[in-house]
């Protein structure tokens, strides 16, 4: 009997290693998958940020200047200060200004329809003003710079601290959103140049009275919005990290929200890493508080020359309709459709914020809810300390009770059968 019961315990012993070994197997090429995805998608965004860069610095958003270094095997940046970005934004300032004695002339000289006096001194206005506001922009980069290469080195530190800390980073809609946001911007610029010339006649020279300023406000606000995105996603991640120290040790690794999870025991590696996710929340806002105040002045500016770019659109796009009746319905079309990319132009980058600062609001109000139930849900060594000493103590008077209950009992029987006697 012994000889049929050990091959048979040997066999069960042989499968369950070979089903052991398999799971081992695929948790292997499992973590080596998400290894590789992981190094695909920094690659993408490494290449991604580094165009960006370029492109900044080219049109004048970017001053400093920028360095690879190997962080942990991986390409990271380190930024630092450039006076010949400074240069440069000075020279690109005083272009701007020679522009505007050619674009001058040609807004007074230039015939179109719906022209008239007040349009003329519109146009004039939004001219001077959008050299004034993207030559402002030009010098707050250069006064600023300093206050810029911080705010961006300590972002680079944050996301490295980010990445160590919680696992995996949901960096993949940044690179999507980044993409579909500029080709946007790109589609909706050449089919302005493209209505511009189609319903005006104009060329480039035209162009720098009211398009090369849009362009500049337009991309100002769009760097604004890609960095608040970033702030917004590691927010989310700090939130993402603090929920994942209530996760089951599942197979799945699957997060456990607060309201399934009723108490948690708190030990001290939990602790050290609230406060390093603490200490992560803490930068977070302070850089937060920098960006916010580095771009405040050039944005001030941004938003009253776009208030004037729509308020002269929306001239634009009533007045055909009420005084020039005679012009025809395919020239009305498309002076129409001008316009109305015109204020799509403009809206764009401005929803486009909008939209994200509201969002790291939320993320932020967010954060404080999921400690608030955090530490409702928590058990410390102290917290367990108190509720085993409170419970002791009412085992203690529950028992002293029955004792009393019983013992006064027992005297009463007593002296009811002394007098039955």
């Amino acid at each position: 009997m012994s000889s049929i019961k050990n091959p048979t315990f040997m066999n069960v012993n042989i499968t369950s290693n070979f089903f052991g070994n398999i799971n081992k197997e695929n948790s292997f090429a499992k973590k080596n998958n998400e290894q590789k995805v992981k190094s695909e998608l920094h690659q993408d965004l490494f290449w991604t940020f580094r165009i960006l860069i370029m492109f900044f610095k080219l049109i004048g958003l970017a001053t400093f200047t920028h360095r690879i270094v190997i962080y942990k095997k991986r390409m990271s940046y380190t930024f630092q200060y450039s006076k010949l970005g400074i240069v440069y934004n000075v020279v690109l300032s005083s272009l701007m200004i020679v522009s505007n004695y050619m674009s001058i002339p040609d807004v007074l000289n230039d015939d179109y329809y719906a022209k008239t006096k007040l349009t003329v001194s519109i146009e004039l206005l939004q001219t001077v003003l959008g050299a004034l506001v993207t030559c402002a922009i030009f010098i707050s980069y250069c006064i600023d710079q300093k206050f810029l290469v911080r705010i961006a080195n300590r972002l680079i530190i944050i996301e490295q601290e980010i990445d160590r800390l919680y696992y995996p980073l949901r960096r993949q809609h940044i690179f999507y959103i980044t993409i579909i946001v500029c080709i946007l911007k790109i589609c909706l610029l050449i089919l302005l140049l493209f209505t511009e010339n189609l319903a005006f006649h104009t060329g480039p020279v035209s162009w720098l009275t009211d398009v090369l300023p849009t362009f500049y406000v337009g991309w100002l606000l769009i760097q604004y919005f890609l960095l608040v995105m970033v702030i917004q996603t590691d927010f989310a991640d700090v939130n993402r990290a603090i929920q994942s120290l209530t996760k089951i040790n599942a197979p799945d690794l699957r997060l456990q929200s607060l309201y399934q999870t009723r108490r948690i025991v708190v030990n001290n590696s939990t602790v050290h890493q609230l406060l390093q996710l603490r200490d992560v929340h803490c930068h977070l806002c302070e850089i937060s508080e920098d960006v916010s105040s580095f771009y405040s002045l050039p944005v001030l500016f941004a938003i009253i020359f776009f208030f004037l770019m729509l308020v002269h659109n929306g001239y634009y796009l009533l007045s055909p309709l009420l005084m020039f009746e005679d012009l025809g319905y395919k020239i009305l079309l498309i002076l129409s459709s001008n316009t109305i990319i015109w204020i799509i132009f403009l809206i764009y980058p401005i929803s486009l914020l909008t939209n994200r600062i509201t969002r790291i609001l939320i993320e932020i109000e967010t954060t404080g809810n999921i400690v608030h139930d955090f530490l409702n849900c928590a058990i410390g060594k102290e917290t367990k300390a108190e509720l085993i000493g409170t419970v002791v103590t009412y085992l203690i008077i529950l028992v002293q009770f029955q004792m009393a209950s019983f013992s006064s009992d027992k005297q009463y029987c007593n002296s009811t059968g002394r007098d039955l006697k």
